[in-house]
């Protein structure tokens, strides 16, 4: 039996304490006895499915648990709770921006998934299913009539399932057959991941749903890809003005959706990081609003310039941790990109005899003629004000 909790008592009198005691014993009890009809109703259940508990993981039963605390019943139909199209049509204009990022990626998983009988859903954050695209099997069967855009896929009202799984936990979830709570889904496989934004606040949800003997982990790694690049793609958008650098421990991994992504202004403060940036440099400092040289022994004014020319680089956090870090992106409005004759009217006659030269001096004006103030191109480019002012003459 577990030991009581303790209190913490005040200047309290004799009585009041007395209360406070006599108040704690039977909130103890009654919390004991409700989770004894707890145990005893999640046996029944399991005994009447012909499981076993160690069949399923401690993220399953725990939410087999809220399912039966809410007074759901596996053996009844689940309700289906659909909202009004007027409803529908508002949410999907609030989330308008993010379902043009969300629908192409939904559209390629749906491609890459093998098999028949089986779909693909975007719901938001709450698990209100906006978009979904089903194969013509699929269609015929209960889920195909039940997922639609508008229906509630909520813990709370469909049980234990894949979609209402990952708002609960916030992370990618499997619930495979006799896994879900009601008897009505036990022949289908839900996976399904979160979609984090920049601010680590999970702002919609991407699943997949298949018949039960399909592959569990391969169509689960499809949908976390797809939730990444969602994710890459979001980041890329909200901090498109800024200097947006890729790292990886792995210099051939610059290019997939595992890198940490950065978003620096021209101060060297850091804005804005992905989900993946702040686990790699987990231990260090909070990301955001940070200065660049706090997290890495290199400063940023020192590998700026080489940045900007596209070059990878080797660098090396304050807890020895190397990484290689390369631009994402540049600001938006400098593409930096010219041709020779521009090129060579844009450079100070000091600059004219090597390419480097060229490069760096057509960098710092094309900078100056957009921000039109030193101190500003300074900042964004790392380099003092009078070299500045050297190639401006």
């Amino acid at each position: 039996m577990e030991s009581m909790p303790l209190l913490s008592v005040q200047l309290v009198d004799k009585y009041n304490l007395w209360l406070v005691v006599e108040y704690t014993i039977f909130n103890y009890l009654f919390q004991m006895g409700n989770l004894s009809s707890l145990k005893k109703e999640f046996k029944n259940i399991l005994k009447k499915r012909g499981m076993m508990s160690y069949e399923m993981g401690k993220e399953i039963s725990d939410s087999w648990s809220r399912c039966i605390t809410e007074g759901l019943n596996p053996f009844q139909d689940p309700k289906q709770s659909v909202v009004s199209s007027i409803e529908l049509k508002e949410i999907k204009e609030k989330n308008e921006s993010l379902r043009k990022i969300v629908l192409p990626e939904l559209e390629l998983l749906y491609s890459q998934i093998a098999g028949t009988n089986f779909m693909v859903a975007y719901s938001d954050e709450n698990g209100l299913v906006l978009d979904t695209i089903y194969d013509k099997t699929c269609l015929q069967t209960d889920v195909g009539k039940t997922v639609i855009p508008g229906s509630i896929w909520a813990e709370k009202v469909c049980g234990t399932n894949g979609l209402g799984l990952s708002v609960e936990l916030k992370k990618p979830t499997i619930v495979s057959g006799k896994e879900h709570f009601f008897t009505a889904h036990e022949n289908i496989s839900c996976f399904a991941s979160p979609i984090i934004n920049y601010d680590g606040k999970t702002i919609g949800i991407i699943d997949a749903s298949t018949d039960y003997m399909s592959r569990e982990q391969h169509t689960l790694a499809l949908v976390k890809l797809a939730t990444r690049s969602i994710e890459t793609k979001l980041f890329l958008k909200k901090f498109e003005n800024e200097l947006i650098l890729s790292f990886h421990p792995r210099q051939e991994y610059l290019s997939t959706t595992s890198v940490g992504l950065l978003a620096v202004n021209g101060d060297g403060l850091i804005v804005g990081a992905n989900s993946n940036a702040k686990i790699m440099l987990n231990g260090l400092v909070d990301l955001k609003n940070e200065n660049f040289n706090k997290i890495f022994t290199n400063s940023f004014s020192s590998i700026a310039s080489d940045l900007l020319n596209n070059k990878t680089l080797k660098i090396t956090d304050h807890l020895g941790s190397s990484v290689f870090v390369v631009k994402s992106q540049i600001f938006k409005k400098n593409k930096f990109v010219e041709t020779k004759k521009e090129k060579k009217r844009s450079t100070c006659k000091n600059c004219e005899d090597t390419k480097i030269k060229r490069e760096k001096c057509t960098l710092i004006r094309s900078t100056f003629d957009e921000t039109n103030n030193i101190s500003a191109t300074s900042r964004k480019l790392g380099v003092s004000r009078t070299t500045i002012y050297k190639h401006l003459q």
